[in-house]
């Protein structure tokens, strides 16, 4: 999509932009407006059923305490707690009471047509029912319907709504019921309870009711459904969801799901029944009062777009058809023609630009003709300083030829008997054998080897036996280095350190370690070398010139401190520490564990 885009031509892209950055911004407008009416006419909803539900909340409690201050002469009568307290065996007390307690009940009914019926059920099993029936003849046991009233019914006095089945046909009602006690303690000795018809709240809340749209439900304590226009709901559990957010306070307002529809909820728990009151209505009719603001706004877009087009076909045409000059004239410039184009009348940025892109023309023209020159000339120097220190490092010349014939010398020196020429030929052929061997990487223990055939060549040359001492562990001498860089060292100490004072010189190679590093010391105690010389020196071996090096210290020491960085980088190699007539020492830092198999620098 995105080279598609850049594929078109500028004048349409800046229509494109243009259309965009309106409806774009009418949008943004638009998204906000809508936003913030949504969100004050969903408050105004929201603050409407909160006035609705505590106005309902409040006529609700008031109907259900009028009901129980109906029934208060029958809880306070002295003949309904004897009713329950009495005994099988006393028949005749039980009719005589029976006959007057249902003779009150008629009496509340008559007075509150709302009532379907009164009972009264004892833990005796003892019962009255208003309507005079009994429960036998539901086929329901006293037992059963007493331990039900028990489990719904709160024990700490006060009333209890709930929605179940009437006990005397099949039909679901409102039940308030209360226990009430005997005659001699105050323990509850049964239960009395008054059923209503659902509509009853029907009728009471519509003169609440605003429109059709709001529906009410009343929620138990057992989250069954106590109340709901549709019959068939009544004594279901209410949804798990809808359930969690109504326990996250006592009343308020959330948003949640009734049917698969988006609804806006307001809830109030009564503090005195236990129940909670429920107001529903659809998010949608909420927010259809804010659907005219969508409806606009799509229309100023359509308009605003086609606006736009018009205004930007112009403006892009002022601005194109200059650049297509310019681009005609940097075509040539593709094809390597370094000319300018022609310039442009008037004195606005287009013009501005192609006098500018003249002048970049002619500066980079000379530009790349000075870099072709620069670049010669930086590969001219960098092969020639290539070739100086190939020169420099590779300055030992396989010596095949001269270990065959010393090996040669050496079998006439045995033939003739002569053994310092054989010891001296047999030194000098193993010190060409190491040096031709294919592999760079040796242990500290070859190189030393090495060494020992270097002092016997020397120790015959100078007629003195050089004075030489190893302080390195035995784990060490396991430890890998870059072939032929002791050796130089060693050799340094002997002609620059030790050549005033042969007789008395000493050398100590020493060995220590670190867990990454290895540090190798060649020390002796010769005449040393002068502050100004020695910074000289360090000076030198931090130049990367193989040349400077070789002026200043000799190609042994140089090819070493220089091989060592060139494997390892900069910050490895020779540091050299000295005071005059009192010795040198030459330190050599390279990583352990970390040398490649092979190494032909």
């Amino acid at each position: 999509m995105k080279k598609w885009f850049y594929h078109l031509s500028l004048r349409v892209r800046m229509v494109l932009y243009f259309a965009f950055v309106i409806i774009l911004a009418i949008s943004l407008a638009s998204i906000f407006i809508y936003i913030q009416a949504a969100n004050q006419i969903k408050q105004q909803a929201e603050n409407h059923l909160e006035q609705i539900v505590e106005n309902i909340s409040f006529q609700t409690e008031r109907y259900i305490r009028d009901l129980e201050l109906a029934t208060l002469t029958i809880l306070m009568d002295r003949k309904v707690r004897s009713f329950l307290d009495l005994k099988e065996d006393q028949p005749f007390e039980r009719y005589m009471l029976y006959r007057d307690i249902l003779s009150e009940m008629n009496k509340i009914e008559m007075q509150n047509s709302d009532i379907k019926l009164l009972y009264i059920i004892g833990e005796n099993h003892q019962y009255i029912l208003s309507d005079g029936s009994s429960l036998m003849a539901n086929q329901r046991p006293v037992e059963e319907v007493y331990q039900h009233l028990l489990e719904t019914t709160a024990d700490s006095g006060g009333v209890s709504l709930i929605a179940n089945q009437s006990l005397n046909m099949n039909e679901y009602v409102l039940s308030i019921t209360r226990r009430i006690r005997g005659a001699t303690s105050f323990i509850p000795k049964g239960v009395l309870g008054i059923e209503v018809d659902a509509s009853a709240l029907e009728q009471l809340w519509n003169l609440s009711r605003p429109n059709n749209d709001i529906d009410f439900v009343i929620v138990g304590g057992d989250e069954r459904i106590v109340y709901h226009q549709n019959p068939q709901l009544l004594g279901q559990r209410i949804d798990e969801e809808l359930v969690k957010k109504m326990e996250l306070e006592q009343s308020g307002s959330f948003h949640g799901q009734w049917d698969l529809e988006e609804m806006l909820f307001y809830h109030n728990k009564s503090m005195n029944t236990g129940w909670t009151l429920l107001a529903m209505t659809p998010v949608k009719s909420v927010l259809e009062p804010v659907s005219g603001i969508q409806r606009s706004a799509i229309l100023a877009s359509i308009i605003a777009l086609v606006l736009a087009l018009g205004i930007s076909q112009g403006f892009a045409r002022s601005i194109v058809v200059p650049l297509n000059t310019v681009q005609q004239g940097m075509k040539k410039v593709e094809t390597g023609e370094w000319r300018k184009i022609k310039e442009l009348k008037g004195s606005d940025e287009m013009s501005s630009m192609v006098n500018s892109y003249n002048m970049m023309v002619e500066r980079l023209s000379q530009l790349v003709e000075e870099l072709y020159a620069s670049e010669l000339k930086n590969q001219e120097i960098k092969l020639e300083k290539q070739k100086t220190e190939l020169q420099a490092l590779q300055s030992q010349i396989n010596p095949h030829f001269l270990h065959n014939t010393l090996e040669t010398m050496n079998a006439y020196a045995v033939l003739n008997e002569s053994e310092e020429i054989s010891e001296m030929a047999e030194a000098l052929s193993n010190m060409f054998r190491y040096s031709i061997r294919n592999f760079e990487v040796v242990t500290i223990k070859d190189e030393l080897d090495h060494i020992n055939n270097f002092l016997i060549v020397q120790q015959h040359r100078f007629q003195e036996e050089i004075d030489i001492e190893y302080d390195i562990a035995e784990s060490l001498l396991r430890e890998d280095i870059v072939k032929l860089t002791l050796q130089p060292l060693v050799e340094n100490s002997i002609h620059h350190g030790l050549r005033k004072r042969f007789y008395q010189g000493k050398i100590l190679i020493r060995a220590r370690c670190t867990d990454e590093l290895l540090y190798i010391d060649v020390i002796d105690n010769g005449s040393g070398i002068s502050e100004e010389r020695l910074d000289e020196i360090r000076q030198k071996l931090s130049s990367e010139s193989v040349h400077e090096l070789n002026q200043h210290m000799g190609i042994g020491v140089n090819n070493v401190h220089r091989r060592i960085q060139l494997i390892f980088g900069q910050e490895y190699g020779l540091e050299i520490t000295s005071e005059v007539e009192q010795g040198t020492t030459v330190t050599m830092t390279i990583p352990r564990k970390n040398l490649p198999l092979k190494k032909t620098i």
